[in-house]
C-alpha cells in the first residue's frame, strides 16, 4: 500500500491511499461471495451455486459499494499508522479510482488534526467596567410604563379622539386590484398611535356605526413590501369608542401591578431600582467578560479543524428548529419574520460557531496552563450562581439537572467559569461611572436596558 501526505492546514492532512490491485482482487470475491448466500439461482440451493452464475445476478453498483467498505477501513487505519497521524475526529472519504480490471484502488482520506492553541497575553488585559446609576427619573419611568400596561378602556358615547381606542371592521383595498379580499376584519385602532399617515385625521370624529372611505397612500418603509407606495381606499366601520384612562399613581395600585407582591408605591418603587440595579450590574459584568476574552481570543493563535464548527453548528440550527417547533413555527417562518435568507442564516451560524469553538479552545488552554482544575466545590458554587440568576434553590437546579442528565455541560460551564474569573481577578480593569441616559444613547457599547411591553395591538392596516 503506498500511502502519501499534504498538510491543509495546522489542523488537516490529505492522506491521498492506494491499495494494490491483488487486495481489490480479493475484496471484489469477498463481495461476490458475501452476496452469493442469499442469491437465488434456478437449480442451485441458496448459497451453493457457482461464482460466475452469482455475478450475473448481483448489480455492480452494490458489488462496489462492499468492496469500499471492505477496502477502506482497514487501509485507513493502516496509513495513518504509517503516516503517523493522530486522528482528532472522523474523516472525510473521497474516492478517486476503484476499477475491477485489475487496478489499485484510490481513495483519499481529509483526517482533521487536534487543535493547536498558542496563548498570547492572558494577565494584566486591560477592560472598563461601567457602573450605572440608577436615578429617581428611571424608576419613576418604568412605574409610568407599568401603569400604561394598567390602562382601563372603557366604552363611551361620544366621537373618537386622540388616545382614543376605536374598535372597528376594517378593509382596505390596492386600487386597480380586482382580486383584492374586501371582507372587513375586525380591528382594534388606537388613534394618534404609529398608524400609516393620514389614517389619524381621517377616523377623528367617527361614531359607533359610522362608516368611512378614504384613500391613503402606504409608505416606503411599510412592513409589507408589496404594498409599499400603493394608493389604497381604506373603509371604516366603527363599533365601539373607547377612552384611554390610566389609573391614579397610588399604594392600590402598586398592589394590584404585584399581586399582592408589595403593598405600597414606595416598595415599588424600591424594588423597580434594585431589580434595574442587578440587571444593569450583570449586563455590565457580562460585557466586561466580553470584552476580556475577546482580547486574550485575539492575541492568541488558534487552529482547529472545521469538524469542530460544522457540530456546533449542527446543533444550534436543531435548537433554533426545536424552539421554533414550540411556538408552533418552521424555520421558513422564521426567516421571512427576520428577512433573512437560508444562506444568510447559514453564515450566522459558522460565524458564530467559530467564534465560540476559538474561544473555548483558548479558555481551555488556560485553565491547563494555569492548573485550574474543577474542583466539587467549583460545581457546587456554579449550581448556586443558577440558582440565585433563577430565583430558586441550589437543590431545585441540581435535581432538574440531574433529571435532564446535562450535569457534563454544567461542569463544562462551571470550568468556563472558573477560566472567567480567574481573568477578570488578574486583568486590569478600570470602572466609570455612569447613568441610564447614557446607556440608552446611540453608539455606546452600553448594556441596553430593558423596557415594558406593550399591551395593545396596533390596526392591522398599519
Amino acid at each position: 500500500m503506498q500511502v502519501s501526505q499534504e498538510r491543509l492546514d495546522p489542523c488537516q492532512v490529505a492522506l491521498t491511499i492506494e491499495v494494490e490491485s491483488a487486495k481489490v482482487t480479493h475484496a471484489v470475491d469477498r463481495a461476490y461471495r458475501e452476496y452469493a448466500r442469499y442469491v437465488s439461482v434456478p437449480g442451485f440451493r441458496k448459497g451453493k451455486a457457482p461464482l460466475h452464475y452469482v455475478r450475473q445476478r448481483i448489480p455492480e453498483s452494490e458489488v462496489r459499494e462492499r468492496t469500499v467498505e471492505l477496502l477502506v477501513e482497514p487501509a485507513y487505519l493502516e496509513a495513518i499508522k504509517e503516516a503517523a497521524v493522530e486522528p482528532y475526529a472522523q474523516p472525510k472519504l473521497e474516492l478517486v479510482q476503484l476499477d475491477f480490471d485489475e487496478k489499485p484502488f484510490i481513495f483519499k482520506a481529509i483526517v482533521p488534526l487536534a487543535p493547536v492553541v498558542t496563548l498570547g497575553k492572558y494577565t494584566g488585559v486591560k477592560a472598563e467596567r461601567r457602573n450605572y446609576k440608577v436615578e429617581d427619573a428611571d424608576v419613576d419611568a418604568e412605574v409610568e410604563r407599568l401603569r400604561q400596561r394598567a390602562v382601563d378602556y372603557p366604552k363611551v358615547d361620544r366621537p373618537a379622539q386622540t388616545g382614543d381606542l376605536l374598535i372597528a371592521d376594517l378593509s382596505a383595498v390596492i386600487d386597480g386590484d380586482s382580486d383584492a379580499d374586501v371582507t372587513p376584519r375586525p380591528t382594534m385602532i388606537e388613534i394618534g398611535s404609529d398608524n400609516i399617515p393620514g389614517f389619524d385625521a381621517a377616523v377623528l370624529g367617527i361614531t359607533p356605526g359610522e362608516t368611512r372611505s378614504f384613500p391613503l397612500t402606504y409608505p416606503d418603509d411599510y412592513h409589507d413590501e408589496d404594498a409599499r407606495g400603493q394608493k389604497a381606499t381604506f373603509t371604516v366601520l366603527a363599533k365601539e369608542v373607547r377612552e384611554k384612562q390610566l389609573p391614579e399613581l397610588t399604594d392600590d395600585l402598586a398592589k394590584k401591578l404585584t399581586e399582592g407582591r408589595t403593598e405600597t408605591l414606595d416598595a415599588l418603587k424600591a424594588e423597580i431600582r434594585g431589580d434595574m440595579t442587578k440587571r444593569l450590574d450583570r449586563a455590565s459584568e457580562n460585557a466586561v467578560e466580553r470584552d476580556i476574552i475577546d482580547k486574550v481570543v485575539a492575541d492568541s493563535s488558534v487552529s482547529f479543524p472545521q469538524v469542530l464548527v460544522e457540530a456546533e453548528v449542527d446543533d444550534d440550527r436543531k435548537d433554533l428548529v426545536a424552539r421554533l417547533a414550540e411556538d408552533g413555527r418552521t424555520l421558513d417562518d422564521y426567516l421571512r419574520s427576520q428577512e433573512k435568507t437560508q444562506e444568510q442564516l447559514d453564515q450566522e451560524l459558522v460565524d458564530a460557531a467559530t467564534k465560540r469553538v476559538g474561544s473555548s479552545l483558548v479558555l481551555g488552554e488556560i485553565a491547563r496552563a494555569e492548573h485550574l482544575d474543577l474542583t466539587d466545590a467549583d460545581v457546587d458554587a456554579y449550581i448556586e450562581f443558577l440558582a440565585s440568576e433563577q430565583n430558586t434553590t441550589s437543590a431545585a437546579v441540581r435535581a432538574f439537572v440531574e433529571t435532564r442528565g446535562s450535569m457534563g455541560a454544567v461542569r463544562n460551564r462551571a470550568q468556563t467559569r472558573k477560566v472567567i474569573d480567574y481573568l477578570k481577578g488578574a486583568a486590569a480593569i478600570t470602572t466609570t461611572e455612569h447613568t441610564i441616559r447614557e446607556a440608552q444613547a446611540p453608539d455606546t457599547d452600553a448594556p441596553p436596558v430593558e423596557k415594558g411591553k406593550r399591551t395593545k395591538k396596533k390596526a392591522e392596516s398599519k
